[in-house]
């Protein structure tokens, strides 16, 4: 029978898992996986809220790529893991686009992994990364958080770092590494080493009202049931079972999933099972199509009285909204314990870990005592799934099992790139020189084409490849165009259609900053370094100036006897640069998360670099350019960084911060200064920097 309709189901939204808590600190980096994907929606909405971007992609245009350029350009890792059948489309390179080419079975597991300097939070869902999964669909999902010197599920993060690495191995398919494979590495470690930093203890099992496992699928792992075995409590098994899935194994499969769910509960007296799953009316009769196959029912054991299956029916609607399901959840429970799996796996032999070629899943499972915590098994009761009992006896039941498909398997006809393509990585030297460093691990099909994106032809090919000696492993090819490719469509002989290679960046200084933020004027730099107001908030203003500025300079030009007084972008410089200065200084003081946010603060375009860059553009004399040049130097040797949990270690920060002030002092040493007071200034400014 049903489980107790009409209770208060727990409900959220999913996006609102990816927003930080006040006290969450600054964003260090995330990683997610999916099998269907949408590459706008992940940056657009879940990149968005996990880096706090205030600006509309729709409504602010430019102001939002500066505020994207500069939230991704301060953490360690962003990046996505997507089944090869779904890892396609142009995206922007700030975030890694991983493949996961399983050579059987697919990457199934919902998994987002979240770090803030003062918080990391592991989300374990049913939903893809696409609108449909996080806005339309009924979905479920688990969040675990974890805060210095608390109490946490510290098992169950491991485990989920432990399967994160393991699944990223299969985007690697020549085996060589990757800069983007490095990163999503390099990330993992330091969750655990901020949870280790933390104090993080394992919750005690004792005291914890409901003890949560992580439930992992893949080759060479264990299947569901065993692990739900090994983790019940008690020594009587479960007597009910409640599954809620959208696709089962097909009619002609038998069902074994249905079968090890029976062997899991108890052998003896009573045992039910009760599927949620879609119905269908037919209209004008008694009829009642079940979206399921009758071998859920045929696995009930016979010959054994006080066993029986049950169906209950999931309803889609929900006001004037169609809901498709696709949770998956499964609840064992007897007198006193219950226990509740949700996540990624569907109620199917490859979704459970029984078939020869098992997908890569990931669940969550809570485990409780009703006697004991009532409270928190009410808590989990409120967010299961109720559907109506099915009346057998008023329905003629027709069967009408789903065909999976989109959501949860391969879509027909996806041309798959051949294992010989590995990684493709963007490099750029200097904001100037570019290449592809392509990585071929075999002999690739024949007649083989890599076409650009953006239609403009072939970029490289088997001809060329052969010409240059066939080189395995990787090699680098010149790339000629101003935009970065975020991948190539890839042709051989005999394909149908075209696979996509993603393309990732060799690191974030790769790729140059947006035109908007290209060569800021002094006067924009210094405002900047001396206002409150975020980034984009005062490019807004600034590019609000300057249409102004235009347009009287307009003006000027039709009338002659009109003047503009461009000194006053400059009036009083010393004086604001002081300003500027000491803003430079209390940013640079402040804990900083990543080594990639020092690096933008340092030498993004509105870091000291660019203001260095600025002055030397911009002064009105040799001796004003290394006057201002040397008190740059002095304040940057006065930064004192601060330290918080999560932060980089204040002498990483000066470390670089030292390098900064050397080049600076090379640049001030080509400068002929004119006057010599200027001259002994600058030297005794230099001398005490460099102590």
């Amino acid at each position: 029978m049903s489980k107790g309709k009409g209770r208060k189901q727990g409900h959220g939204k999913m996006l609102d898992a990816w927003v930080p808590p006040e006290e969450a600190g600054d964003p260090v980096g995330c990683v997610a996986t999916s099998f269907t994907f949408s590459p706008v929606f992940f940056e657009e909405e879940c990149l968005g809220r996990f880096l706090q971007i205030e600006s509309s992609p729709t409504e602010d245009g430019p102001l939002y790529m500066v505020e994207r350029e500069e939230r991704l350009s301060g953490v360690s890792c962003a990046a996505a893991l997507v089944d090869q059948h779904n890892c396609r489309e142009p995206r922007n390179l700030r975030w890694d686009l991983l493949s996961a080419r399983l050579p059987r079975g697919i990457l199934h597991a919902k998994i987002s992994l979240l770090h803030w300097s003062g918080l990391i939070r592991l989300v374990i869902s049913s939903a893809n990364l696409t609108d449909d999964g996080y806005r339309r669909n009924r979905e479920v999902f688990g969040a675990l958080d974890f805060r210095q010197g608390e109490q946490g599920a510290t098992s169950c993060l491991r485990e989920a770092v432990d399967f994160l690495r393991s699944a990223v191995e299969y985007s690697d398919t020549a085996h060589g590494g990757s800069p983007a494979l490095h990163r999503w590495n390099s990330f993992l470690d330091g969750v655990l080493k901020s949870i280790n930093e933390w104090g993080v203890k394992e919750f005690d099992p004792r005291k914890n009202p409901v003890n949560v496992h992580t439930l992992f699928i893949g080759p060479g792992r264990p299947d569901v049931f065993d692990v739900l075995r090994r983790v019940w409590p008690g020594v009587s098994p479960s007597k009910w079972a409640f599954v809620t899935s959208p696709f089962f194994d097909p009619p002609e499969a038998g069902n074994k999933p249905a079968k090890k769910l029976w062997e899991t509960l108890s052998q003896r007296g009573e045992a039910e099972v009760t599927y949620n799953v879609v119905a269908e009316d037919e209209p004008g009769s008694n009829t009642l199509f079940i979206h399921a196959p009758e071998s859920l029912k045929a696995a009930t054991p016979k010959g054994r009285g006080g066993t029986e299956t049950y169906f209950a029916r999931v309803e889609l609607e929900e006001g004037k909204d169609v809901r498709p399901l696709h949770l998956k959840s499964i609840w064992l429970e007897n007198d006193p314990n219950a226990l509740y799996m949700i996540g990624s796996s569907n109620f199917t032999s490859a979704g459970l870990g029984l078939s020869l070629t098992p997908n890569l899943e990931a669940n969550l499972v809570y485990v409780v005592n009703k006697r004991k915590n009532e409270k928190a098994y009410r808590a989990l009761d409120k967010s299961y799934l109720y559907g109506d009992d099915i009346d057998t006896k008023k329905y003629e039941l027709k069967w009408s099992p789903p065909v999976e498909e989109g959501e949860d398997s391969p879509e027909a006809g996806v041309v798959l790139l051949p294992r010989a393509f590995g990684q493709a990585t963007y490099l750029c030297e200097g904001g100037k020189e570019a290449w592809i460093e392509l990585c071929i691990s075999s002999t690739p099909p024949p007649d083989w084409k890599l076409w650009r994106e953006d239609e403009s032809g072939v970029f490289y090919d088997e001809k060329s490849w052969k010409e240059a000696g066939s080189p395995m492993g990787p090699f680098s090819v010149p790339w000629t165009k101003a935009r970065p490719p975020s991948g190539f469509e890839v042709t051989w002989e005999g394909s149908v259609g075209a696979a996509w290679w993603p393309v990732n960046l060799s690191s974030q200084n790769a790729l140059p900053p947006p035109d908007t933020l290209r060569d800021l004027p002094l006067e924009v730099l210094l405002n900047i370094l001396t206002s409150s107001r975020p980034l984009h908030e005062e490019i807004r203003r600034w590019l609000k100036r300057k249409k102004s500025y235009e347009a009287l300079k307009e003006a000027e030009s039709l009338d002659p006897h009109k003047r503009v007084d461009t000194s006053t972008f400059l009036l009083q410089k010393t004086r604001r640069v002081s300003w500027a200065l000491r803003g430079l200084r209390e940013r640079l003081e402040k804990p900083v998360p990543t080594i990639e946010a020092l690096g933008w603060r340092l030498h993004g375009p509105v870091g000291v670099s660019a203001l260095s860059r600025a002055i030397h553009k911009e002064a009105e004399s040799n001796d004003e350019k290394a006057f201002l040049l040397a008190e740059l130097a002095l304040e940057l040797s006065r930064v004192i960084p601060r330290k918080s949990p999560g932060s980089l270690e204040p002498e990483d920060v000066k470390k670089e911060i030292r390098g900064v002030i050397d080049e600076i002092r090379s640049a001030i040493t080509s400068i002929r200064v004119n006057t010599r007071p200027m001259g002994e200034y600058v030297k005794r400014a230099l001398k005490e920097a460099s102590r």
